[in-house]
């Protein structure tokens, strides 16, 4: 609750408060009251301060008749107050005579003002930035109160020529006996009456109430953020090489400052020099997968925004200059920036075919090109057997595969959660059901030779190759499966003990870096894996012609 001096503070703050309280209520021992904020224009913003009383009351907002005489007859006109009205609420209540719960709608003109999205679990509205984050808007506090962001109201009042009229009701009771009193406060833009009585009719000695408004202003028309008013747009600088002194040359990202191939601004770095990250720029977005995507040569947000980039590099991400100010949201650029180096080599092949020579190129980093390969399979192997050799990927995996990847940092943290995510992708994700049952008989044979070790997944790949003709080097794609099983139980499923420090000197890899243990014995063979089944889908579909 808000007793009656929080009351008078909360008018007296008015904008200067974050938060605005757009609608609370409460009744409990020691007082009652409410907070609700009301829309003006015209007369009624020119007299709501006139006097201490609410203008806009609970329960306003809603559609109906108003009828009225005229000349002798009487006469009725539809209205909804929102559209043709000089007063309404900016939270509509609705109620269902105690049938069914009390509902409070936001009105809608601000939330397609802002294209607000409704969080329905929470109740909660976001706006949702350029950057694909999302900013929160309207929502409810822990006592109840719903609260709205003041900027983001002054701007809706600024494009629709409306003032915000908070208004406060705070009736407090006192265990004491208190000093009678009764005073107006009117000061610029607030009006209220406060008036302190000894009486038992609440049960309590005495009581006070505190009744007011505040008129609040909108912001100047020219910030309200929407077109044509628009914030205008600034870019971030960013290394483009060196300077005769050995010092950074830094330049612009404005794409209106740059070099062309038709002669603007000649004197200035071209659009599509090439500016160099720091690999690790990237781990913000393959750690979001709800929200962002990271391609082969291509970044996404939504369809927000996307940014190409070179991104068939082992340590380094590089992108054009003016890519960077025409595709990145500010807020981004500023985060790029951060991991900006100095150039040190070129474009890789992929990328330098793709751009300058109009050409298909593969990408030859093995991390984009799992991905690739293993689509590839997966067409493959249905197209020839009828069959998905893996299940689709449930929603809460939908990211997963982004992750398989070298680790970025050479932190066997990271290594587990790649090694987890590629034995997710490449074998808990088996279509297991359709492999036993069509490969029954050979698994037959196994639960003879060995009755009591279980089939699992591998297995029945296995059985399946087996029966339909997998030679030696498919054996051998097996073996790999379970090298990566053994990797996930030895370093990712449990704690790191000798076991795996054994299994990587039987490798020789003892002394390498989370990121080479990686490459060597996931990424690698698991491309291979992609492509060989892929040749024998495709050898078995020849053949079967």
């Amino acid at each position: 609750m808000l007793t009656m001096d929080e009351a008078l503070k909360l008018l007296r703050d008015g904008e200067r408060r974050q938060w605005l309280i757009a609608d609370w209520s409460w009744h409990i021992g020691c007082g009652n009251g409410g907070v609700y904020i009301g829309l003006v224009r015209g007369s009624t913003a020119e007299s709501c301060l006139d006097d201490a009383s609410w203008t806009v009351s609970k329960g306003d907002g809603l559609t109906g008749f108003s009828m009225w005489w005229e000349d002798g007859q009487e006469r009725s006109q539809y209205a909804y107050e929102p559209a043709s009205g000089e007063s309404w609420p900016l939270i509509i209540h609705r109620d269902f005579h105690g049938l069914e719960q009390d509902q409070y709608d936001l009105l809608e003109e601000f939330r397609l003002f802002h294209n607000l999205w409704h969080d329905r679990r929470t109740d909660n509205y976001f706006k949702v930035l350029r950057d694909g984050t999302k900013q929160k808007v309207v929502f409810r506090d822990s006592s109840g109160a719903m609260l709205v962001d003041t900027a983001a109201i002054r701007k809706y009042c600024a494009a629709r020529g409306l003032k915000i009229l908070l208004q406060v009701d705070s009736v407090e009771f006192f265990d004491e006996p208190q000093d009678e009193s009764s005073e107006e406060i009117a000061e610029s833009g607030l009006y209220a009456s406060r008036h302190v009585a000894n009486d038992s009719i609440s049960g309590k000695p005495a009581f006070g109430r505190l009744l007011g408004k505040r008129l609040i202003e909108p912001l100047p028309i020219e910030k309200c953020g929407i077109w044509p008013y628009e914030e205008q747009s600034t870019y971030e600088t960013f290394i483009v090489g060196t300077l005769d002194d050995g010092s950074d040359a830094i330049f612009t990202s404005n794409p209106d400052q740059l070099a062309d191939y038709f002669g603007k601004n000649p004197d200035n770095p071209h659009y599509l020099t090439p500016v160099h990250f720091r690999k690790d720029v990237l781990k913000k977005y393959i750690e979001k997968p709800s929200l962002y995507s990271v391609e082969d040569g291509y970044l996404r947000c939504g369809s927000m925004w996307g940014l190409r980039m070179d991104n068939d590099h082992d340590d380094k991400v590089v992108v054009f200059l003016g890519d960077l100010g025409r595709d990145l949201p500010e807020s981004e650029q500023r985060y790029w920036r951060s991991f900006n180096v100095r150039p040190d080599g070129g474009l890789s092949e992929t990328c330098f075919k793709r751009s300058f020579l109009a050409q298909f190129a593969d990408p030859a980093s093995p991390e984009l090109a799992i991905k690739f390969e293993r689509r590839r399979l997966l067409e493959k192997w249905h197209a020839t057997f009828g069959f998905d050799l893996y299940v689709d990927f449930h929603k809460d995996d939908s990211g997963v595969l982004s992750d398989v990847r070298s680790p970025i940092s050479d932190e066997w943290t990271e290594f587990d959660r790649c090694t987890i995510a590629a034995t997710k992708v490449f074998i808990d994700y088996l279509n297991e059901s359709q492999l036993a049952k069509l490969a029954a008989a050979e698994i037959m044979k196994m639960k003879a030779h060995s009755p009591d070790k279980p089939i699992r997944g591998i297995d029945k790949l296995q059985a399946w190759l087996r029966q339909n003709g997998g030679g030696q080097v498919l054996e051998d794609l097996i073996a790999s499966l379970r090298l990566l099983q053994e990797l996930r139980s030895k370093s990712a499923a449990h704690r790191k003990s000798s076991a795996l420090t054994t299994l990587l000197m039987d490798k020789g890899l003892v002394d390498e870096s989370p990121r080479e243990v990686y490459r060597l014995l996931i990424l690698e063979p698991m491309l291979n894996y992609c492509r060989q089944l892929s040749e024998f889908a495709e050898n078995h579909a020849q053949t079967s012609k």
